[in-house]
């Protein structure tokens, strides 16, 4: 199966992390936001769940890995790729 983005996964979906790319929009952060990421469990490896999105699906994207919640701005959410899997 081919990764994607983890934005573009439908609420209630499971995932396995693959890889955290590089977004432009960061700038020089870009590296900062990856490390800050991975600190909080999003790893290569780790599987999440996408419990839902924000007003009108935009911001933030709420997401649990490792029996902990998290909201994410979309932007963080497009550096995530990952592939959908059975929970």
């Amino acid at each position: 199966m081919t990764a994607v983005p983890l934005h573009t996964l439908p609420k209630g979906a499971h995932a396995k992390i693959i890889s955290i790319d590089i977004q432009e929009a960061f700038g020089a952060h870009d590296e900062k936001v990856t490390l800050r990421l991975k600190e909080l469990g999003f790893l290569p490896g780790a599987t999440l769940k996408i419990i839902g999105y924000g007003l009108f699906g935009k911001d933030p994207i709420a997401v649990q890995i490792n029996g902990t919640k998290f909201g994410l701005r979309r932007r963080e959410a497009e550096k995530i790729l990952a592939v959908p899997h059975k929970a």
